[in-house]
């Protein structure tokens, strides 16, 4: 899930760093986080390049003492001070950061995309973080800790137990979302809708089932809720009911197929689930005003 991330190879690259660096991803899918080891013994050259924007954090574990040089955030300039062996600095890798540090840097680096934020919020029904915020440079020996046991295991050279790294992954998102996140009581769910992580949950899960029948109780139960709080938290939550929003994505995945291939509308409707094409224009002229093969046809560049 995290292949183009900015951690290993990667990150070593933008920091034009001489030496490929260590590093281990923890966890799998949507809950997978890298950590890399980045040392860059005399110091950088030059400023780093800048890293491609993308939705995640860059938690930065100072193994040794470090001071002087420089950080813009978003184009400004950021005050850096001194950076003690132990403190930690946390980016943000929306906010286009670029560093110059002309004296000797070792780091281990926490890649966190916020997706694995999100669904570690998911998964133990916590609160969604929206940032992840740390005094600058200040002194945590729970994250020192466990990034010496991840840094432990990957400099062995020994095959390290992915269990064993999956495990401290999860340590480490705990510890992030614990003591580093911020909930913004603006961004919560309003009262009678659904949470962010049960609106995420009812989409995956009416997405994966996009052509079948979907009870509207195994959905609730998906979220936790019963039957008649979810539906209404569904309709305040994405202004239609479940079944309207069913039928919507799978109107999107008709428009998509009639398009981009020359099926015929049996062939349409058979691979979206429909009963048959009379379901399918039934269906679509509901939403559309219009039949599928008139559809098609209106449509500039399709034979």
């Amino acid at each position: 899930m995290i292949e183009s991330g900015a951690y290993g190879e990667r990150m070593a690259g933008y920091l034009h760093l001489a030496e490929p660096p260590i590093y281990a991803t923890l966890g799998s899918g949507k809950s997978e986080l890298a950590v890399t080891r980045l040392r860059a013994p005399n110091g950088f050259a030059d400023p780093t390049s800048a890293i491609p924007l993308q939705e995640a954090f860059s938690i930065h574990l100072h193994l040794r003492a470090n001071h002087g040089g420089r950080l813009w955030l978003s184009g400004r300039l950021i005050p850096t001070g001194k950076r003690p062996s132990g403190g930690v600095t946390i980016l943000d890798l929306e906010q286009d950061p670029i560093a110059f540090f002309p004296n000797p840097i070792d780091v281990l680096q926490f890649y966190i995309p916020r997706m694995a934020l999100e669904e570690f919020a998911y998964e133990n029904h916590t609160a969604a973080v929206s940032t992840l915020k740390w005094p600058h440079c200040e002194m945590d020996a729970t994250l020192r800790h466990l990034g010496i046991a991840v840094l432990s295991a990957i400099q062995r050279g020994d095959p390290t137990s992915k269990i064993f790294l999956d495990s401290i992954g999860q340590t480490i998102l705990a510890h992030a979302t614990s003591i580093y996140g911020e909930v913004q009581t603006s961004s919560g769910p309003k009262p009678g809708h659904l949470a962010p992580w049960q609106a995420r949950r009812a989409k995956e899960f009416l997405s994966a089932n996009l052509c079948g029948n979907v009870p509207l109780a195994a959905l609730a139960a998906e979220c936790n809720l019963s039957t008649s709080h979810f539906a209404h938290a569904f309709r305040r939550t994405f202004g239609s009911p479940p079944h309207r929003w069913l039928m919507e994505r799978r109107i999107d995945a008709v428009k998509d197929l009639l398009l981009a291939t020359h099926l015929s509308l049996a062939e349409v409707a058979s691979t979206c689930g429909y009963a048959d094409q009379s379901a399918l224009n039934r269906s679509f002229k509901r939403v559309l005003g219009e039949s599928p093969g008139q559809w098609r046809r209106s449509r500039k560049g399709h034979q």
